[in-house]
């Protein structure tokens, strides 16, 4: 069984003010949440599933929030499109015979 391990942070007045005007979260700890996860998925710490459970709002909710501040929610590297060129060619092997 987990215990509750919350813990009480101390945040200077200027951080606080600048959380305040963010659009994100009801209340200052919901802003302080979104906050914290949107740098763990930035810093890549945590996977964007994991990041949205820890912010406590549904995945697609987490990923709106994400483009909305211009970080991208997927990597799309060159491997990726590697991967999708082999793909598209054997596709095209196989409807051409």
């Amino acid at each position: 069984m987990l215990e509750n391990n919350d813990k009480n942070v101390r945040l200077p007045h200027e951080i606080i003010q600048i959380l305040d005007k963010s659009s994100n979260g009801k209340n200052i700890d919901e802003k302080v949440r979104l906050s914290l996860t949107i740098g763990m998925f930035a810093e890549g710490t945590v996977t964007l599933e994991r990041v949205a459970e820890l912010a406590g709002i549904p995945l697609v909710n987490f990923i709106d929030i994400l483009q909305s501040i211009k970080i991208p929610w997927m990597e799309y590297t060159p491997e990726h499109i590697k991967d999708d060129e082999l793909a598209i060619q054997k596709y095209k092997d196989r409807t051409n015979k």
